[in-house]
């Protein structure tokens, strides 16, 4: 099936813009199902060419130069209609993907901007004009970065009116970040081949997932021990071996990367403890940890065949991408 003949069938009134989409998934999935000769792994489809680079600039000199000639409400409210329209015509029509996300964010700015010129607004109720946006944003052209801003607005507002004080119960983070991680789960498990926009789904809410995890279960350990950091190293390389099996259990390097810092802290402090008179031991770190993101950059679907493939039979591998492709 042809991109072109959809659309032409689109503007003839045969199927409506939604339907088109779903064709393309469809077809796409079922492509990808004829031809399992290789995992697609992450493959994000921020860019066709340079040309959607050259069009996210445009949009953010527009927002720019506009955000400095929007002064009252009746102005930035012009703005959004005008940046909607923007959408329909770059996301709606072209399907630009990278473009489409300067395009929300600028919408986002705009709408902020609309919620502190009004006068009593609370900041709970500048969110929610916030996530109503990015939803309606999503709801309109199905781009995946949309759910980004919307759970992002979601769990501020959870922290914000439920009144708990997340420096004291850090934990909270992990139970949000849990959430966000069984909805980017669902999304994932929906398209295991990673070929449809329900996989991107699930990458960006994995992207906000992960830190909320990792950042909560940290902070928990830090607060739990009287010494914070000191007597908590072996556990953090612990947690870290966990993060790791998981982002490659789940073909998601996004859990990985987001505990890196901590662990990258630990591998300094023993290394200092230890080799204090080797020279360049800073360099001599960044080289091991450049070596390990390279091999296992490189070797990430070798590595996660030869630990998982013995338990694909198990009714949870169904949710992840095959271990035995690639």
């Amino acid at each position: 099936m042809n991109k072109k003949l959809l659309e032409n069938a689109v503007k003839q009134g045969i199927i409506s813009k939604e339907q088109a989409v779903s064709l393309l998934d469809f077809f796409e999935m079922e492509k990808a199902k004829a031809s399992q000769t290789e995992n697609t792994g992450e493959q994000l489809k921020f860019m066709r060419s340079f040309g959607d680079i050259f069009i996210a600039l445009g949009v953010i000199l527009l927002a720019f130069t506009t955000s400095q000639l929007a002064v009252n409400i009746t102005h930035q409210l012009i703005t959004i209609i005008a940046f909607f329209l923007l959408a329909e015509w770059l996301v709606g029509y072209k399907r630009l993907v990278l473009p489409g996300i300067t395009i929300l964010l600028s919408i986002l700015y705009f709408v902020n901007g609309v919620a502190d010129m009004i006068p009593g607004v609370y900041e709970s109720l500048d969110v929610f004009l916030m996530i109503s946006a990015a939803l309606l944003f999503y709801i309109r052209y199905k781009m995946p970065f949309s759910l980004y801003p919307v759970a992002v607005g979601c769990i501020y507002l959870s922290i914000e009116l439920s009144g708990i004080n997340v420096i004291e119960y850090p934990y909270i983070f992990i139970l949000l970040g849990m959430m966000v991680f069984i909805v980017a789960m669902w999304y994932d498990s929906r398209d295991t081949l990673r070929v449809t926009s329900l996989s991107d789904n699930g990458f960006w809410l994995h992207l906000l997932a992960a830190p909320l995890i990792v950042h909560g279960v940290m902070v928990s350990l830090f607060l739990s021990n009287n010494n914070g950091l000191q007597d908590n190293s072996f556990s953090i390389l612990l947690l870290f071996t966990l993060f790791f099996f998981i982002a490659l259990f789940v073909d998601r390097r996004a859990i990985l990367i987001s505990s890196f810092a901590y662990a990258l802290y630990v591998v300094f402090k023993f290394a200092y403890q230890q080799f204090m008179q080797v020279e360049n031991m800073t360099l001599f770190i960044f080289i091991g940890v450049g070596i390990f993101i390279i091999f296992f950059g490189t070797y990430w679907y070798k590595v996660r065949k030869l630990i998982f493939s013995p338990f694909s039979s198990l009714g949870i591998c169904k949710l992840v991408p095959d271990f035995d492709i690639r």
